[in-house]
């Protein structure tokens, strides 16, 4: 009966979970999730740096025994299958685009270097 309890009381915590961002002030990162989980580390790829906005929602995952943020929730609304886009909250963008070419905050230069 002791161990069945265990087990059960092991299995109700998800290694994943999403958390909404409650504060983010000079590098210390707060969210919300099944409780309040302060000073969170964020992982990306290689080279990626970002700040989440309060209010954004995130993904959560057990590192070392603490809750870390390994990503925030992205709007891919209107994107082709394919292609890559980096934007900001103030509305600056790259698109790589499946034809080869960039855009930049409209700007569209061809896979050759051409700014169309």
């Amino acid at each position: 009966m002791w161990i069945s309890r265990q087990i059960s009381r092991v299995q109700e915590e998800a290694p994943v979970c999403k958390g909404r961002v409650t504060l983010n002030d000079n590098g210390s990162l707060e969210a919300v999730s099944t409780g309040i989980e302060r000073n969170l580390e964020v992982f990306s790829p290689y080279g990626y740096s970002y700040s989440i906005p309060t209010g954004d929602d995130m993904l959560l995952a057990k590192c070392d025994g603490q809750q870390c943020a390994v990503g925030v929730k992205m709007n891919n609304s209107g994107l082709p299958l394919g292609e890559i886009m980096i934007s900001s909250s103030s509305g600056a963008f790259i698109r790589l685009k499946n034809d080869g070419s960039v855009e930049i905050n409209g700007l569209v230069i061809d896979k050759s270097g051409k700014i169309l």
